[in-house]
């Protein structure tokens, strides 16, 4: 039977490297049961054996807060892994070993130590004794440097030799107080008569609800009965007036204490702390000035990156598709099945598909920023600003996700603290325009502002944050009321990047485009063909497209669109890369991206192609979004989002449009 390996640590520690150095490419990604958290599970096969590793979402503690630490923590509290592999920043050990207490504390006693990072911490002066770590914590310690393969065997065979029993553990949990300690035994007493003793580590039961924590008040109360619950939780409150605060505070002071008390025991810190590059950097990068010009600099490279590098590569697919279609309709006889096949499922997807390059370099483009530790940098620079949106500077991370895509940063909303910053955040983001919609963008730049088409981008992605942050100030105040939470977040080190990890990602997440575009497109495609051919072919007024879009035309009028944008952006709900496409099939030149451009020009200005590209940004967002919405706050707030969205775009659409009529005379 394989044995179950789980990779726990804080964010940022180099987890998912070693996860992928375990189990290279045999890896999958899914979500946990019941929620869309992202699972990722592969196997580590070495010396004949064969390890199931699971990645834990990384988080600074177990506690119940946020839907990724009670995901974390009800996986090794139901004894779902037989190993823990717990992965440690060396040159953050303060901060790291917390998670390390709490992970003891449950009584798990197969803990590995992969002590990461072992060469920053010796940039920083530090030096630690690792066999001093592993006598201190009384599990096995790895020293690692992850990134560069080192320790990665050494780990394999710790994991090897713990499966098969061979390495005998003596975990230090933290000791407290006299009065905290005192109460902790008054508490296990109680829960020792109770079938939750079986299950569970008494003392870590009786710490969480010291902290009051409701998961295990919940869990407690259904043995306890109500009358022994008041009485502990009566204990409690007369704890809090003893030492003037919370108990959660006063038992994370102590396990910091606990574990300071263990740290020098093995680690020895320079003296005198040099100003490093990063230091200097971090003067400039979250600068409350210096920093905001630079988060522009660099948001302006990455997308002149992915426009320079990709267009080349976009046209070469481009040609590709249009060649199949050329040789595919040689061979088909019937004109209405040359045209399904032709312009409908090679035209439609090919026109999407010609797109991936541009998306893949820019999730390459936002993991290379992540991972070289900017993107917390830019969170900083711009709280002051998201504050002021009653937003905290934590949203900005899961909107600059959507970037890549709207679905993930929905799900990203998990990693901030407070409910309402999530609503909020998560009714926002999709106002931030995904790697679909820059599909629809990067085509019109390039049809009518060539010269300027990163400019132009960038401008519409401007436009659309800002609107995304006053939707926040709005709906903040008259739907979504409160106070906001305070701004906490973690600046890591400066890194130079694992390329490997990079382009992994990468493909992971831009892998969803394919799967779109040869599912939801490709149905998007044959659907449009069909309502554009029957039952006259467009253009002779009779066809469903032409009915279904002059139906709408009343209203795209007013945004200088025609009947022909009514029907794309319609079918740009199911996917926003249909809003080129069908614009494809019903100009009936497939996927020739060159010709599509000629005859769109011809039937639009500069200022009505512009219009089309800002409300394609805005308004519904795709179905899989408001899935997500709907998964993570209930089908009120996905049908919120989408009424909004559709109300903003529309508004936006003509007053962008007049106003460019009144500029342009």
């Amino acid at each position: 039977m394989e044995k179950v390996v789980a990779l726990a640590g804080n964010p940022n520690v180099g987890k998912t490297t070693i996860f992928n150095a375990l189990t290279g490419l045999r890896q999958h990604v899914g979500n946990w049961p019941g929620v869309t958290v992202e699972k990722k599970e592969g196997i580590m096969k070495y010396k004949n054996r064969k390890f199931r590793v699971v990645d834990l979402p990384g988080t600074y503690s177990l506690t119940a807060r946020s839907i990724d630490e009670l995901i974390a923590r009800n996986f090794i509290l139901e004894g779902n892994a037989d190993i823990i592999v717990d992965v440690v920043d060396s040159s953050c050990l303060m901060r790291n070993l917390y998670l390390t207490m709490e992970i003891l504390e449950m009584g798990v006693k197969n803990v590995i130590i992969a002590l990461n990072k072992i060469d920053l911490a010796k940039k920083k002066g530090i030096t630690i004794d690792f066999k001093k770590v592993e006598k201190a914590l009384g599990i096995p310690v790895v020293p690692m440097n992850a990134k560069e393969g080192i320790g990665i065997d050494d780990l394999k065979e710790t994991i090897v030799a713990m499966a098969d029993g061979k390495i005998t553990t003596n975990p230090v949990i933290p000791i407290y107080d006299e009065l905290i300690e005192r109460e902790i035994s008054h508490i296990s007493k109680i829960l020792k008569g109770t079938p939750l003793a079986e299950k569970y580590n008494v003392r870590w039961l009786s710490i969480k609800l010291l902290t009051r924590d409701e998961e295990v008040i919940k869990l407690v109360l259904k043995h306890l009965g109500q009358e022994k619950m008041d009485e502990i939780m009566k204990h409690i409150s007369e704890l809090e007036q003893h030492y003037k605060r919370s108990l959660d505070m006063v038992i994370a002071s102590q396990k910091y204490e606990f574990i300071d008390s263990l740290i020098h025991q093995f680690v020895t810190y320079p003296t005198e702390r040099k100003e490093t590059i990063g230091d200097q950097l971090d003067k400039i990068l979250i600068h409350p000035v210096y920093g905001m010009i630079s988060l522009f600099g660099v948001f302006y490279l990455l997308f002149k990156f992915v426009f320079t590098v990709g267009t080349p590569m976009q046209e070469a697919l481009d040609s590709l598709f249009a060649s199949l279609g050329d040789l595919v309709g040689g061979y088909i006889t019937s004109e209405t099945l040359r045209g399904l096949v032709v312009d409908g499922i090679i035209g439609g997807v090919g026109a999407v598909l010609s797109f991936f390059p541009l998306v893949f370099l820019l999730f390459v483009a936002i993991s290379f920023l992540e991972d070289i530790g900017y993107m917390a940098r830019a969170a900083v620079v711009m709280e002051r600003i998201m504050r002021k949106f009653n937003l905290p500077g934590k949203s900005f991370i899961p909107m600059v996700m959507a970037f890549g895509c709207n679905v993930p940063a929905v799900m990203a909303v998990r990693a901030l603290d407070d409910e309402r910053d999530r609503i909020l955040t998560m009714l926002v983001n999709p106002l931030v325009p995904c790697s679909a919609r820059m599909v629809v963008v990067t085509f019109l730049a390039g049809a009518f502002f060539e010269s300027h088409q990163a400019l132009v981008a960038v401008g519409i992605y401007a436009i659309s944050f800002g609107l995304a942050l006053i939707s926040a100030l709005i709906l903040g105040k008259f739907v979504i009321k409160g106070e906001g939470s305070p701004f906490v977040i973690e600046l890591p080190d400066y890194l130079i990047p694992s390329w490997k990890t990079i382009i992994i990602h990468s493909w992971e997440r831009s892998k969803e485009f394919l799967k779109k575009a040869g599912t939801i497109i490709l149905a998007g495609a044959v659907a449009i063909w069909y309502l554009s051919n029957y039952p006259e072919p467009v253009g002779s007024g009779l066809s469903y497209a032409e009915r279904l879009g002059k139906f709408f035309e009343p209203l795209t009028r007013l945004m200088g669109q025609d009947w022909k944008a009514a029907v794309s952006l319609i079918f740009g709900i199911i996917a926003k890369e249909n809003v080129i496409a069908t614009y494809g099939v019903i100009y009936g030149v497939g996927e020739s991206e060159e010709a599509l451009a000629v005859l769109m020009r011809q039937a639009m200005a500069p200022l009505q192609a512009f219009v089309l590209a800002l409300v394609t940004t805005l308004y519904i967002p795709c179905i899989a979004t408001i899935a997500a919405i709907r998964s993570e706050g209930g089908m009120k707030w996905a049908v919120i989002a989408s009424l909004y969205d559709l109300v903003l775009a529309t508004v936006v659409g003509i007053l962008v449009y007049h106003l460019g009529l009144f500029i342009l005379g």
